[in-house]
């Protein structure tokens, strides 16, 4: 019996592409942090240093399934430069919120047909987010839920950056049993990434339907593939 629903929440919800804009944002935040310490960079050595620091919070994604916070990607920067930062900084929380007022500022796109197939199913079964975040915080997804008048839809909003461990680690889905109050094999999660979101779901015990929206994920283990929002609201309403 289906009882509750999760979701991925970028290419899932919505787009989850970098913009040039919210990139330049960012990077000011990180060079007015490091001129916070006297160590002002040219705009080519700033640009290497930001790119570099994305390529390692990647990789503790990806390689370590670890759940990272804005600022241990800003303090990995500081560390690059030769600045160690106290653990109570007010340059690393600046840096830290203007990081996320660049995702609020330029907000990506709710893909078109989420917010429909969101309220359709929130009447029928508790939702909650199941997120991985990236250099913004799990506080700036909810704000941008809230900007679309689609947070009142989830009973609970769950983020690797809380729980420090990131999909497909079972912690952040058993999260999300422990938030929703029903056994794991009555939930189903939604997401867009075959490893983390359908192998990670299913390996929890939980359901799990791949949301081809963003891109074609090729052949899945997961029950259901929908390819629209339609697709999947028709899906989960007869589940």
């Amino acid at each position: 019996m289906l009882r509750a629903v999760t979701f991925d929440y970028w290419d899932t919800l919505y787009d989850g592409g970098r913009t040039a804009e919210r990139v330049a944002l960012r990077r000011t935040a990180v060079g007015a942090l490091l001129g916070a310490y006297g160590r002002d960079m040219p705009e080519e050595q700033l640009r290497a240093l930001y790119e570099e620091s994305g390529r390692e919070a990647q990789r503790w994604w990806s390689e370590e399934s670890r759940g990272y916070r804005t600022d241990d990607r800003l303090r990995w920067i500081l560390r690059k430069a030769s600045v160690m930062p106290r653990d109570e900084c007010e340059h690393v929380a600046a840096a830290a919120d203007a990081v996320d007022n660049a995702l609020l500022m330029l907000p990506p796109a709710m893909f078109a047909g989420a917010w429909q197939m969101l309220r359709t199913m929130s009447r029928k079964h508790p939702l909650a987010v199941i997120s991985d975040t990236g250099f913004a915080s799990g506080r700036a997804q909810d704000r941008l839920l809230e900007k679309d008048a689609a947070r009142g839809f989830f009973s609970a909003t769950i983020y690797s950056m809380d729980v420090g461990h990131a999909k497909p680690r079972p912690e952040i889905f058993d999260a999300a049993v422990a938030a929703l109050h029903v056994e794991r094999e009555e939930i189903l999660h939604v997401g867009d990434n075959e490893r983390t979101d359908v192998r990670g779901a299913l390996a929890a015990g939980f359901r799990a339907v791949r949301l081809d929206v963003a891109r074609d994920g090729g052949p899945s283990e997961a029950e259901f593939v929908a390819r629209s929002f339609e697709e999947l609201t028709e899906y989960l309403s007869a589940a």
